[in-house]
């Protein structure tokens, strides 16, 4: 036990002492001991079994020299105040032996649940590592072959297919891998924004800038009205937090659908509204697609996908004192992500 403890614990016999003192200049206490259980039972709940009992030490000796006769003595005359300190050393040392149970048994369930929840994480990595490298890595591997026992007469076409499926591939590697970083730097709350003032607008063309590529042969609809106050932001991770649900729109949504991006002021906040034409999300899916590695419960059969953007895009948007919402207007009609951002003074 940390010698700190021991001092915290002398400090809250302290404290409860000296109100006590306090107290019986203007209303007489018959057993002040009762005051200094508090103390007592602080101790245990917060610091253990060792420092409570320290605390029922001083508390008796305190309270012996301090507020029974003969005062500033430790010999205490009346024998029922001497009763009485007897029974405030059983009940201190009962319910520092109760206080200490309960505290440990709360640590052992906020452990078990820690390490619950810890390889739930670990197996959803090693299943999404699993599948999601050896796709892209099969394909570019399978790509690079066939080109490679190309003939030099074969047709420009099918190098230019091929070429383009290893760079496809390769892009959504670098994505997966992306996402793992971005991952790791939220669990290891290495996110540390740099903020400036920004326009929304620069936030909006560069998410979209990232994701042309990705949302080529869908209908773009942009509004991002003039006027809008600038934000306090890291341009950084903002623009990083629109591009994954940019990448999600354009992954579920079908081609030639329409994918739009709003934005409009609300009090004391600008609300970034960015819709798809896709499948939408069930209710019940709404908050658990914002955690890592997870997704909508119709999206096995749909497009690939790790189960990282989102969760990303809520610790981004959070580490710029955001919040993130998904909404919908039923099945089948796709899926609006918002994000509201807060307009500094």
């Amino acid at each position: 036990m940390s010698p700190l403890a021991y001092v915290k614990s002398a400090l809250a016999v302290l404290a409860v002492g000296t109100a006590a003192h306090a107290l019986t200049q203007i209303v007489p206490l018959p057993h002040v001991s009762v005051l200094f259980l508090a103390a007592v039972i602080t101790s245990a709940a917060l610091w253990g079994l060792g420092p409570s009992l320290f605390a029922a030490i001083l508390s008796v000796a305190g309270g012996s020299f301090f507020f029974y006769t003969p005062l500033y003595s430790f010999h205490v005359a009346n024998p029922q105040d001497f009763a009485d300190l007897t029974v405030f050393v059983v009940a201190a040392v009962l319910v520092s032996r109760l206080a200490d149970g309960v505290r440990r048994q709360a640590r052992e369930i906020a452990d078990a649940r820690l390490k619950a929840q810890g390889e739930a994480l670990r197996e959803a990595l090693l299943n999404s590592v699993s599948h999601d490298l050896q796709t892209p890595l099969s394909a570019i591997l399978g790509s690079a072959t066939v080109l490679e026992s190309l003939e030099e007469r074969a047709e420009p076409r099918a190098r230019r297919e091929l070429a383009a499926t290893i760079r496809e591939e390769a892009e959504r590697l670098a994505s997966y891998i992306g996402n793992l970083l971005d991952l790791t730097r939220v669990r290891s709350g290495q996110i540390a924004p740099r903020f400036e003032l920004v326009e929304l607008s620069d936030i909006v063309n560069g998410a979209l800038r990232r994701k042309e590529r990705a949302l080529a042969g869908r209908e773009l609809r942009v509004t991002v009205p003039p006027g809008l106050p600038m934000l306090r932001l890291d341009l950084f991770l903002m623009e990083h937090a629109l591009a994954n649900v940019l990448d999600n729109a354009a992954k579920f949504s079908p081609p030639g659908s329409t994918v739009s991006v709003a934005a409009r002021r609300e009090d004391g906040e600008v609300v970034l509204e960015i819709g798809d034409a896709g499948r939408g999300i069930r209710a019940e899916d709404r908050e658990r697609v914002l955690e890592p590695f997870h997704r909508g419960s119709h999206s096995d059969a749909g497009p690939a996908g790790t189960g990282l953007g989102l969760a990303i895009c809520r610790a981004f948007v959070e580490a710029n004192a955001g919040k993130v919402a998904i909404l919908g207007d039923g099945a089948g009609r796709g899926t609006r992500v918002q994000l509201r951002l807060p307009v500094p003074p």
